[in-house]
């Protein structure tokens, strides 16, 4: 198995001149059949493991599950831009240049980088919308060599959220702000359809971008501005640059006393209050399913976006606890987990 980094104030030129595959001569593996460059926007190389989070257990375990094995008949390079901007663009050429199977690319903004560089390389991606942000013009037949499954199922997603955390500080929200990640298109297309519910709860909705590295210093700006712009509700989008800070994000808003929803559950279990949103461990399960498609010949086009059904909303009573919160009991009637 090989693994590249790209870090802060590495040159790029010399970490591809090093990077190269070194195995043990005692113990090398058997000549393996597929490549996987397996890419992301910030998460931490050694977390993108079967050992890692949920989302990694499930897609490799489906992988392991559907007779792929690292170092037997299959190589997996993983990659990561540590939330660095300017690190997207070499970081995909470099990928690009290393001629793999398939490339996994972990978010919207990180596979519109691939976009322009590959036409021939299978790509399969975990995008927000993929319309909107521009990776394919169809989801039933995306055509080109671009294809996965979206991890944003429309706008009444959000319309929930707004209304499960406005139902959680009691219909009291006013002032409600959007976390979301580094500056795209993304809020030109959907401010306005998301605008429609808050304007039907009576509620003022804006939004922050990280506006550059998705680092602490970058998320503690975010939250001070937020702070001194009298915000009292949180909504943080499904950015991939958030769920490697999750913690980061949910002590942020704790120190705030910052009611916050979330997309996924992986931010309650890191003491976030609630979350609604798509099941991660689903999403990455399909993307392996995908992946067996791919490596076994079937063209990235010819399969379609897949876009979610299943969703999850989890709450955290210790959480709703500390800012002298309350959890109505219309929404711990409908939730799939509360813990705490």
């Amino acid at each position: 198995m090989r693994r590249r980094e790209f870090i802060a104030g590495t040159a790029v030129t010399a970490a591809l001149g090093l990077a190269r595959p070194a195995y043990p001569q005692s113990n090398a593996p058997t000549p393996v059949t597929k490549r996987i460059a397996f890419v992301h926007v910030a998460e931490k190389v050694e977390d993108m493991t079967v050992n890692g989070r949920r989302s990694f257990k499930a897609y490799f375990g489906e992988l392991n599950r559907l007779g792929y094995v690292e170092g037997k008949n299959l190589i997996v390079e993983r990659y990561s831009a540590l939330g660095r901007l300017d690190q997207y663009q070499d970081l995909a050429r470099a990928v690009v240049a290393s001629q793999p199977d398939l490339i996994v690319a972990i978010g919207g903004p990180m596979a519109l980088h691939f976009k322009p560089l590959t036409n021939t390389i299978p790509i399969l991606s975990t995008p927000a919308d993929p319309v909107m942000v521009g990776l394919v013009t169809n989801l039933a037949r995306p055509g080109g060599n671009i294809t996965g499954v979206s991890v944003d199922t429309g706008w009444d997603v959000w319309g929930k959220r707004l209304q499960f955390l406005n139902e959680t500080v009691s219909n009291h929200l006013t002032n409600a702000r959007v976390l979301a990640g580094q500056i795209t298109n993304w809020w030109n297309a959907a401010g306005a359809e998301v605008q429609k519910f808050a304007q039907q709860a009576g509620t003022r909705l804006t939004v922050t971008f990280l506006g550059g590295n998705a680092d602490r210093a970058t998320y503690e700006r975010a939250f001070e501005t937020i702070a001194q712009d009298g915000v009292d509700g949180l909504i943080v989008s499904d950015a991939g640059e958030h769920i490697p800070n999750r913690q980061l994000i949910v002590d942020l808003a704790a120190k705030y006393r910052l009611p916050a929803i979330y997309p996924f559950r992986e931010f309650v279990d890191a003491g976030g209050l609630l979350s609604y949103g798509v099941d991660l461990g689903d999403v990455w399960r399909r993307l392996a399913d995908m992946t067996d498609q791919v490596l076994k010949g079937t063209k990235p086009g010819d399969i379609p976006f897949y876009q979610q059904t299943k969703f999850e909303m989890v709450l955290n009573r210790t959480t709703v606890r500390s800012p002298g919160l309350e959890f109505p009991a219309t929404l711990v009637a409908i939730a799939d987990e509360v813990i705490g």
